[in-house]
């Protein structure tokens, strides 16, 4: 009983003795509140951003721009505008009767261009190489016609209907 008596009394004054040594060694709050920046484990100075005067915008977004192409020469594209007005507007040359397509427009990103076709009545966005259904081929994608190879192994070639940018 006094072995338990006395483990008990040393547990409690180990107890306590860790406490005070703890409550020295916290924190203490300033007058305003805050801990001490000190010993904190966030750096604030480090958070704080300085505040910078933003560039004036490069343009407006509202103003139209028109796309520039780097690798097409201007008296060239001028040129191929003028054979399709002479021609009287652009129509389709050689193509094939089964295939129901239609080349309505393009994208061009730097090198690669593709091309928005609509085949049997459904939009499509395709490249070159891809296969637009079951033996149907894009072979070639150009400003002003698409070539398509058949399933028969045939080469069809759709013309742009619409403008020219």
């Amino acid at each position: 009983m006094r072995n338990r008596l006395l483990v008990w009394l040393i547990a409690v004054l180990t107890s306590i003795a860790l406490q005070a040594n703890l409550s020295q060694e916290a924190p203490k709050k300033e007058k305003n509140g805050e801990a001490n920046p000190t010993l904190s484990f966030i750096r604030m100075d480090l958070l704080r951003a300085e505040k910078k005067p933003l560039p004036p915008a490069s343009r407006s977004i509202f103003t139209a721009k028109r796309p520039e192409y780097p690798n097409i020469d201007s008296e060239e594209l001028q040129e191929e505008i003028e054979r399709i007005e002479e021609t009287g507007g652009v129509q389709r040359e050689q193509s094939s009767e089964y295939l129901d397509l239609r080349y309505i427009g393009y994208v061009r990103s730097g090198t690669k261009i593709v091309a928005l076709v609509v085949f049997q009545g459904e939009p499509l966005a395709v490249a070159e190489g891809e296969m637009i259904a079951e033996g149907i081929t894009v072979k070639t994608i150009g400003l002003e016609e698409i070539e398509i190879i058949g399933p028969d192994s045939e080469l069809s070639m759709f013309s742009l209907e619409g403008e020219l940018p």
